[in-house]
């Protein structure tokens, strides 16, 4: 019984997620980035993110073993938006393989930000955090293709209203950092008159 449940519930959030990707991307025109406005809500505790975003100076920089790399990213785009509640964001990221999403969602009664993520084709990321008064997110994410008992945490900064520094970095099941990271800064794209 609980095991049919378990099944019920993932198909529910693989709907969900697909309804929700088709309802960010549907506004897209034939070009691909030509977004309608996006509306601010003050009440979202993720309201800072909800726009349309790429990297800055298109700089990346990483460690997946070895070196850390300074690479360069161009025509990085992700478009942030509010779902129908004032709890929610959903990322899609559609400018360069590999495409994914993120969603979160605040739970306001416990003060935490619950985390789903998918890249690629097995990248799917679960965590958990926070988000201070200031917009900063925190967060500790295991996801699907890295070592059992591996997790990332994530920061992500707000330098300013129109930029924020994303970073990740790997720990070990001994909550050693592994020397794994990655980030970069993100500024906000901003709408022609």
């Amino acid at each position: 019984m609980k095991s049919t449940s378990f099944k019920s519930l993932i198909l529910l959030f693989l709907l969900y997620f697909s309804f929700a990707h088709c309802y960010a991307q549907k506004n897209q025109s034939a070009g691909g980035h030509k977004k309608e406005a996006l509306v601010q809500n003050p009440k979202n505790p993720f309201n800072k993110f909800i726009g349309e975003w790429t990297l800055k100076d298109d700089n990346w920089s990483q460690n997946w073993g070895g070196a850390d790399e300074h690479i360069k990213i161009p025509h990085h785009h992700t478009i942030c938006r509010q779902l129908n509640t004032d709890n929610s964001l959903l990322a899609v990221i559609d400018g360069v393989p590999p495409y994914g999403h993120i969603f979160w969602s605040y739970n306001p009664v416990k003060k935490e930000v619950d985390h789903l993520s998918s890249f690629g084709t097995t990248r799917a990321g679960v965590g958990k955090g926070t988000v201070n008064e200031n917009g900063d997110v925190f967060l500790k994410i295991s996801f699907a293709d890295e070592a059992p008992g591996t997790y990332r945490l994530y920061s992500y900064k707000w330098v300013s209203a129109d930029e924020y520094e994303l970073k990740s970095v790997q720990y070990d099941a001994n909550d050693k950092a592994t020397g794994f990271f990655y980030g970069g800064t993100f500024v906000r794209i901003k709408s022609k008159k």
